[in-house]
């Protein structure tokens, strides 16, 4: 088998994640990379979509969820997103990076990540 994966990289994400009040009413920016670890051999072969991973279909899946979640914590819905993608495509290994662009810290500019990992074997 090769040795191969899909990477899916800065999905802007609108979702209610946050601690404060104002984050789980309004939401924020959210940026995801995804890196899915498959058997694209067959599909290599044929050309076929039925034999992949759909990015389009997974991008507006999560973007979709995003719409009525809302939850404190980047690890939580890190989680979510790790379930949507392996409930839908069942990949053998999953990589997220979920990053927070501008939490709201006072005289803090930076970003705020948390990279998952899921394992199927």
């Amino acid at each position: 088998m090769e040795g191969s994966f899909l990477e899916i990289k800065d999905i802007k994400i609108w979702a209610r994640v946050g601690v404060l009040k104002e984050e789980r009413k309004f939401g924020q920016l959210f940026s995801l990379d995804v890196s899915l670890w498959s058997d694209f051999s067959e599909c290599s072969k044929t050309d076929d979509l039925n034999l992949t991973i759909d990015y389009s279909v997974l991008i507006n899946d999560i973007k979709d969820h995003s719409r009525s979640f809302s939850c404190f914590t980047i690890e939580t819905y890190s989680y979510e997103i790790l379930k949507i993608i392996n409930d839908k495509f069942y990949p053998k290994r999953i990589k997220i990076k979920l990053t927070k662009c501008r939490p709201p810290i006072a005289g803090f500019t930076g970003e705020v990540s948390i990279i998952r990992f899921f394992n199927r074997e």
